[in-house]
């Protein structure tokens, strides 16, 4: 089943997702009122310094594709091209919308193979039982990125870690020589390289246990994200 899943790999291209980011804070270190543009903050070693806290503005979380407002969890109601909460979750009145957005993947069009098309709809019909975020396992990457909750950036010259406020995940980005992983990991392997002012991470070593947002959108053992 493992090679099957290695060949069967699902490809998915995420580095628009930085885009969304926004840090917290409304300026940076040594900015006034008066500033014209944001000034760039660097670290001792002249590279940019993106230490901070951190959260994504938008709704990839809830799908990777560009989608319409509905409920989280339908049933049919009282008109048959109109859905309405389902029983589990109709308490929630409009918090159990999903919320209208955009999407984040280039082509708005994810190449599933068939097997893996069908997989993905149903993960979609039973979000509500299947979705590792609601059973609040670590959430993997890219998801945890993009994720409506809080992360904390932590940089030095050569490690790089990010915290994050859901389920207590972490990662570590190393900017020195390691050695590679020698197991699956719910949040991968992460290395990277300066290029000029741009940080390139590159994150291997995944399990094929997480999800890429609510809708269902997964991925094999062989991810591999840039």
């Amino acid at each position: 089943m493992r090679n099957h899943l290695r060949e069967a790999l699902v490809a998915i291209v995420t580095a628009v997702v930085v885009g969304g980011l926004l840090p917290t804070m409304t300026r940076t270190a040594g900015q006034t009122e008066g500033s014209r543009g944001p000034q760039l903050r660097r670290g001792a070693d002249g590279k940019p310094d993106f230490s901070g806290i951190w959260q994504a503005h938008n709704g990839a979380n809830w799908d990777l594709l560009t989608h319409a407002a509905r409920p989280i969890v339908a049933q049919p109601g009282v008109y048959k091209d109109v859905a309405v909460l389902a029983a589990p979750v109709v308490a929630l009145g409009a918090i159990g919308w999903v919320p209208a957005d955009g999407g984040v993947v280039e082509g708005d069009e994810i190449p599933y193979q068939p097997w893996a098309a069908k997989r993905k709809k149903e993960n979609f019909d039973n979000w509500l039982d299947r979705d590792p975020e609601i059973a609040c396992y670590l959430p993997g990457i890219p998801r945890a990125m993009y994720m409506p909750y809080k992360f904390q950036i932590m940089q030095g010259t050569n490690k790089v870690m990010v915290d994050f406020e859901f389920s207590g995940a972490e990662r570590t980005i190393h900017l020195d020589e390691v050695a590679p992983y020698p197991a699956d990991a719910y949040m991968g392997h992460s290395v990277a390289k300066w290029e000029g002012d741009t940080l390139v991470v590159d994150v291997s070593s995944f399990t094929s246990q997480t999800w890429l947002d609510r809708s269902g959108n997964f991925h094999s053992d062989a991810l591999h994200v840039i």
